[in-house]
């Protein structure tokens, strides 16, 4: 069980923090409580002296809960209570606001908002940013701490406050819903190497987010922000809007056959799914096909399963390419193909949210409205044991270098 008490009571003494409305959290824990109860992964896993602990610390989370909470520090506690079950899709997040993504960029709406509770009253850091910036630059390019490009229109700084709690705060924005000196996350260290639990605001709708177990490795700290120094690195694959729309099988050469497939979703995937599948019948005659997951968030098996068995039948040897940023449906698939006979896995440890998922994709607002609850409904035994951890790949690929020419040359090495 991760203690994120420690970095609430940090929080409150190291940073001036502007005024926040108060939050009445004992109905939003009572809310969520009785939420979790319903779920499969609870009654999984919560049995016998879980049943206690799990009591336990809603009793003690409730005893702790003031009127003079922050949302902020309430949703810590939220999800310190959530998280007590592994169950990386389930979540409790704070909704976005009405404002769309067009109006961040119109100017007539950003001077009204600048003038908002909601941007006057965002938690921010009383430090000078310049000689952050200067001290940052020293942190060792391993190191969680340093500067960070978070895509192409911000900067954070992230610094260590305590051996294991860290925040990252705004240093430069072209988004005009956030100024310098805002903060943008909350960073604890888990019991786990290199894996964090984050509290952030979303970056374009400023909404809270909690994220478990994510793996930092390679300067990667979420799937848009890399720290200055790392954007060479090769575990996340960019591509255009186009391409990232289309499965489509390619000849790397004589022996090797390529294919890219960055989603699963049931509603959009289905046309290349038939494409894939029939170029796969027709086209697929070399011995070695590259499936790459990377960037592969998850969605239906009805998309992925049909693939695989296609994938299956042309008995092409396979070799599986992830990253940390494959999730759910993408996972599922990785255990899948790796369950066919010679296929490699190489790459970077998967997501970890395998376990359990989502059909119905019901949520559940809040007594207050300012949270919503998204259980899970589905779950899946044979991937239990991957769940939060992710399934580790045969063999770690280098970020420094091409993942599909490292690829290239181990298969042509097994020849």
């Amino acid at each position: 069980m991760k203690n994120l008490l420690t970095l609430i009571f940090l929080i409150t003494l190291s940073f001036n923090l502007s005024a926040q409305a108060n939050c009445d959290c004992k109905p939003e824990l009572d809310f969520v409580y009785a939420q979790m109860k319903k779920m499969n992964s609870f009654k999984h896993q919560v049995k016998g002296n879980k049943k206690t602990e799990f009591e336990n610390l809603y009793q003690k989370l409730r005893g702790q809960m003031t009127n003079e909470m922050t949302k902020v520090d309430c949703f810590w506690k939220l999800n310190q209570l959530e998280h007590f079950v592994n169950d990386k899709h389930a979540e409790v997040y704070e909704p976005r606001p009405d404002y769309t993504m067009d109006d961040i960029f119109d100017s007539t709406f950003i001077k009204s908002y600048r003038t908002s509770d909601a941007f006057k009253n965002h938690p921010k850091v009383d430090l000078d940013l310049t000689q952050l910036k200067t001290q940052l630059k020293s942190k060792p390019a391993a190191g969680i701490e340093g500067i960070y490009n978070a895509g192409s229109l911000m900067k954070l700084g992230v610094y260590r406050i305590d051996a294991d709690s860290l925040v990252g705060v705004v240093l430069e924005s072209q988004i005009s819903i956030w100024e310098p000196g805002q903060i943008y996350a909350y960073i604890k260290q888990t019991d786990s190497p290199s894996r964090f639990n984050i509290v952030l605001y979303g970056q374009l709708y400023k909404n809270l987010i909690f994220a478990e177990e994510q793996l930092f490795e390679n300067g990667q700290l979420f799937s848009t922000t890399r720290k200055e120094g790392s954007d060479e690195a090769y575990d996340i694959v960019n591509v255009t809007s186009e391409e990232a729309e289309s499965f489509k099988l390619t000849r790397l050469n004589d022996d090797v056959q390529y294919v890219w497939m960055n989603s699963f979703n049931r509603s959009t995937m289905r046309t290349n799914r038939d494409q894939l599948i029939t170029q796969i019948e027709d086209e697929l005659n070399s011995p070695y096909l590259i499936v790459d997951l990377r960037n592969n968030v998850g969605g239906s098996d009805k998309i992925s399963k049909p693939i695989i068995k296609a994938i299956k039948k042309s008995k092409a040897q396979v070799y599986v390419l992830t990253n940390f940023y494959t999730g759910s449906n993408g996972e599922l698939t990785t255990g899948r193909l790796r369950k066919l006979k010679n296929t490699v896995h190489l790459g970077q440890t998967t997501y970890g949210a395998l376990g359990y998922g989502t059909n119905y994709g019901r949520t559940y607002t809040s007594p207050s409205g300012m949270f919503t609850y998204a259980p899970t409904d589905m779950r899946q035994a044979s991937f239990l044991p991957y769940e939060n951890q992710g399934i580790g790949p045969d063999i770690k690929l280098d970020a420094n270098t091409d993942w599909v020419e490292q690829t290239l040359a181990i298969i042509e090495g097994s020849k």
